[in-house]
């Protein structure tokens, strides 16, 4: 376990806690208001029934009037128009109207007012005063039969006129009636007031179909347009004047929230709204939502800095093993991991310590490997230049006896002789200094021309051959490259050894060409027409140390060819087939002719 900063600790533990106290918070608004809401639900149905039972009492009332024996005694009384007192004991043993109605005014059979009772209770004498009488009664009223009363919406006073029929003494002929106005917005308050006073924060608007305020609460704005009573509210309006109900969200202009209960009164043709307040809850929610939010960040803190003292004694032994492995990875082989037994990472140490053992063994064994492999190449690769030297002088003694006569021939031979001399006694020195013939150091490069050293060693290897095989060169006047001259000349030499023992089976065509790429570069190349390679040879063996296909080689030449032409910064291609001969193209950097002394 890796330690981590404080921060990312704290991360890893607040970001759950607070997304749990933002779902607290949420889950307790959406709670809050799904519980107002079923209050303000809960008030409209009590609003409702309240305004339903107060009608219906009005109604009672007024059919209790129409069936009263003095009503019909009333109407049925011969007055005179001059008559100076009305029949006060009668009219006053007429049944009591709600202190919601008023305006009550009594018909004859002729639809002509006969009384009319005053705000005050008292009664005034239409007919026989010229007493102006504003309230008509229904059309329909002198038809009915029955005790009825019938119903006329007045939205522009926010009034219910209420007619009712009065008949004879059979029931059967209406002898006159009663008419009287009802307030509603007497009859909303009452309702209104009717509901539990835990409530006292609920706002009651009533709408007519058109949109008209009939009813608002708030007595100061009951008299405006819903729109500037309550901006914002045209959402809720348009869906009570469209004679629909439901549940919806509310807020006002000073900031307070509402949920609002909608539905219709068909009695009344009317619908009505109630809004009840939220912004408490709401507020009481907000302060707990803070506090779930100060409580997680105080325990995100706390559980940060308990985990972080909790990883960091656990890390201590992971920090001292990831130290010591670095040290072992830098090569300090004799480190030990050294950790208590009640550590955790105690079994790693010791498993780590045992692969270091074994390495350390390993290198040592290794060691003593490479330095006999190195002894086994470096004698094998003296031994290679030697067989290539003595192979030279081979070729010289196999020809004295034929071409010794030939000046042309003895002098050449005598170069051949003293160059091989040269390359033993060269040999002989580096066997004399072990130490630099096994570091495989090499002169400095230098710039060289190519082409006198190509022909100085055709002179001596192919030349001597002239009569079995077939020579041919293509060389420029001059090819310089940026090389150790003795290492390319022995380069060049393997090469052309390689290319005349290839065809010793019979005669052949030995080629050889240099020139410049297109880059500047040296390129020469060496060409056989022998047995040529295989290409499964060619990708498994011909480049490797000890492989070779002769009978009495040991697979170092072509191994060294391509070691040193490597180091040099060049390269060596091969292309062959099998009976047809094999190509070897060797490239080598080359200075700029500019930049050439």
């Amino acid at each position: 376990m890796r330690p981590k900063s404080f921060l990312t600790y704290f991360l890893l533990c607040a970001i759950p806690l607070f997304l749990l106290a933002e779902l607290g918070y949420w889950n307790s608004t959406r709670s809050i208001d799904a519980s107002v809401g079923t209050i303000a639900q809960n008030d409209l149905n009590a609003f409702s029934g309240a305004v339903d039972e107060l009608l219906d009492e009005n109604q009672k009332s007024m059919r209790q009037l129409a069936i009263a024996p003095a009503a019909r005694d009333v109407v049925n009384r011969v007055e005179s128009e001059t008559a100076p007192q009305p029949p006060l004991p009668i009219l006053n043993s007429l049944p009591k109207l709600g202190s919601s109605l008023h305006e009550l005014t009594l018909y004859d059979h002729t639809k002509n007012a006969l009384w009319n009772q005053l705000p005050n209770g008292e009664w005034a004498y239409a007919r026989g005063f010229n007493q102006s009488v504003s309230l008509q009664p229904d059309e329909h009223v002198w038809t009915q039969l029955g005790n009825v009363c019938l119903e006329q919406l007045h939205s522009p006073s926010a009034t219910l006129q209420y007619t009712v029929p009065i008949h004879d003494e059979k029931g059967t002929i209406v002898v006159g009636a009663a008419a009287a106005v009802l307030d509603l917005a007497s009859v909303f308050y009452d309702a209104s007031h009717g509901l539990p006073k835990s409530n006292q924060h609920s706002l009651v608007v009533v709408l007519d179909r058109s949109g008209r305020t009939l009813y608002n609460s708030d007595r100061l704005r009951e008299r405006l347009p819903v729109y500037q009573a309550l901006p914002g509210f045209n959402s809720i309006s348009n869906a009570m004047t469209a004679n629909q109900s439901g549940v919806d969200q509310y807020h006002s202009p000073s900031g307070t929230n509402y949920q609002v209960a909608y539905a219709p009164l068909p009695r009344l043709n009317a619908a009505v709204a109630i809004a009840r307040n939220s912004s408490d809850m709401l507020s009481t929610a907000r302060k707990w939502g803070l506090a779930g939010f100060g409580l997680a960040l105080l325990t995100s803190l706390l559980a940060a800095f308990v985990l972080e003292t909790h990883v960091r004694s656990r890390s201590k032994g992971i920090a001292q093993v990831t130290k010591d492995v670095s040290a072992i990875a830098k090569g300090e082989l004799d480190r030990r991991i050294i950790l208590q037994s009640s550590d955790d990472a105690r079994g790693l140490a010791d498993n780590i310590n045992v692969v270091t053992e074994r390495l350390r063994a390993q290198i040592a064994r290794e060691e003593e490997s490479r330095q006999f492999e190195s002894f086994i190449r470096i004698s094998a690769m003296l031994t290679h230049d030697l067989k290539n030297a003595i192979e030279g002088l081979s070729l010289t003694v196999r020809n004295m006896e034929r071409h010794f006569d030939n000046p042309q021939f003895r002098s050449d031979a005598l170069k051949g002789l003293t160059t091989a001399t040269d390359k033993l006694k060269a040999l002989v020195a580096r066997l004399s200094r072990p130490l630099t013939s096994l570091s495989g150091e090499h002169k400095r490069p230098r710039n060289i021309d190519l082409i006198p050293i190509i022909q100085r060693v055709l002179s001596t290897t192919a030349e001597p051959l002239r009569g079995k095989h077939t020579i041919v060169t293509r060389l420029p006047a001059n090819l310089y490259a940026f090389a150790d001259e003795a290492r390319v000349e022995e380069i060049i030499e393997n090469l052309v050894l390689n290319a005349l023992e290839a065809m010793t089976d019979g005669g052949g065509t030995l080629t050889v060409e240099a020139s410049q790429t297109e880059n500047g570069a040296a390129t020469f190349s060496v060409k056989d027409t022998g047995r040529g390679m295989s290409r499964s040879f060619i990708e498994t063996r011909l480049f490797r140390p000890f492989s070779t296909t002769k009978r009495t080689g040991i697979g170092l030449g072509l191994y060294t060819c391509r070691e040193v032409i490597k180091a040099s910064g060049g390269s060596i291609e091969v292309d062959s087939v099998e009976g047809a001969g094999t190509t070897f193209r060797v490239v080598l950097p080359s200075i700029p002719h500019d930049r050439r002394s």
